[in-house]
Order: C-alpha cells, then sequence, then structure tokens
C-alpha cells in the first residue's frame, strides 16, 4: 500500500481503522437508489467516488456531501440509463466494493481486505 507524501502517520492511522462505511438502499426512496459513503476525508475521494458511479453509465439525480474536516459523508441519489432503481447485484457489488476499497487505491483484487455488505442503517 503506497501512502501520498503529504499524509503523517496519525492519519494514516486514521485511514486505516475507518474504511469508508458503504450502504445501498433501494427503500428509502422512490424513484431511485441511496449509495451513502461515510468515512475519514481524504483530497480527491469525492471526484473518485462519482467516477466510479459514472463509470457504470448510471445517473446521479441528487447528491448531498457533508463534511466537518475530518469526517465526510456523501449520499447519492442514483439511477440506471433507463432511470430505474439498481437492481443487478453484480453492479450492486461491485459498487460497494469499489466504495469501499476508495482509501487504498484502486486495484484489481482485494489484497487481503474484507467487505462488509450492510442493509439499511
Amino acid at each position: 500500500m503506497e501512502w501520498p507524501a503529504c499524509l503523517d502517520e496519525y492519519e494514516k492511522l486514521v485511514i486505516r481503522m475507518n474504511t469508508p462505511r458503504v450502504v445501498i438502499d433501494n427503500a428509502v426512496c422512490t424513484p431511485a437508489t441511496i449509495v451513502k459513503v461515510d468515512s475519514a476525508r481524504k483530497h480527491g475521494i469525492l471526484l473518485e467516488a462519482v467516477q466510479v458511479l459514472t463509470d457504470l453509465n448510471l445517473s446521479i439525480k441528487k447528491a448531498y456531501i457533508c463534511s466537518d474536516g475530518r469526517w465526510f459523508m456523501d449520499v447519492f441519489h442514483v439511477s440506471d440509463q433507463n432511470g430505474n432503481k439498481l437492481t443487478d447485484e453484480s453492479v450492486i457489488t461491485y459498487i460497494e466494493q469499489s466504495l469501499g476499497t476508495i482509501h487504498y487505491g484502486r486495484s484489481n483484487g482485494f489484497n487481503g481486505l474484507t467487505g462488509i455488505r450492510t442493509d439499511g442503517d
């Protein structure tokens, strides 16, 4: 795992201890799937999250972004190209895995990381 030079040891520890929590919810909103990402803040992470969603040709209908300087929560209302909620389990799993490992950079495998799926809050 390669860290940016600007991170001090404390910031690295915070990131390791608080890997992103990704929740995908189809029950809360009628017209869209809710994708929530909650984690320690990192430069460029919002761009990376949006890139994962747009790479899948998903439409972001709304987005709420909150940060207190150290932590962030992004909530995206997304739908497929036809305006429907996400129902394909492989797409949902890909989003969870991609966003759940975003602090560690993109990789082809998980290299020992475990993804945990949570349903609801």
